[in-house]
């Protein structure tokens, strides 16, 4: 189950993207959490990097709609671990004191990263189980 977004998580998330667009040149933390965002939408890593590109994603309407949509076996792997390694410096209490504008899109990313990798294991444990079925056709 993807990262749900309440419609008071979705208000709360309109004011904190108004903050966050307003930020001319904003902390590594914010850049960080945003990049790992934009990939984990799908956008390239070129685009997820420039900042100015960031800011005009916010100021989209299906910015929120997206996030509201992802589904994570449509994340590219290399998006989500780029992502990972964006992201993992930080905790949810380091990015609150840097900037709480930030925190709900720091949590939806390590929440949708949670469901990638809960979705690979599942992938796994499948492919895994029926490559033992598949062993004990030819062995009988």
């Amino acid at each position: 189950m993807m990262p749900v977004l309440t419609n008071e998580d979705l208000d709360s998330m309109k004011g904190d993207i108004k903050e966050l667009k307003a930020l001319a040149a904003p902390p590594q933390a914010v850049k960080h959490t945003m990049e790992a965002v934009a990939l984990l939408l799908g956008y390239s890593p070129s685009q997820a990097k420039n900042w100015s590109f960031l800011r005009q994603l916010c100021n989209r309407g299906s910015f929120l709609n997206r996030m509201q949509e992802v589904q994570c076996e449509e994340i590219k792997m290399a998006s989500a671990k780029r992502a990972r390694i964006l992201i993992s410096p930080y905790n949810q209490d380091k990015i609150e004191s840097i900037s709480k504008a930030t925190v709900q899109m720091y949590n939806w990313a390590e929440g949708t990263l949670a469901e990638v990798d809960n979705y690979l294991d599942a992938r796994k444990e499948l492919l895994k189980g029926s490559s033992n079925k598949s062993a004990l056709k030819y062995s009988t």
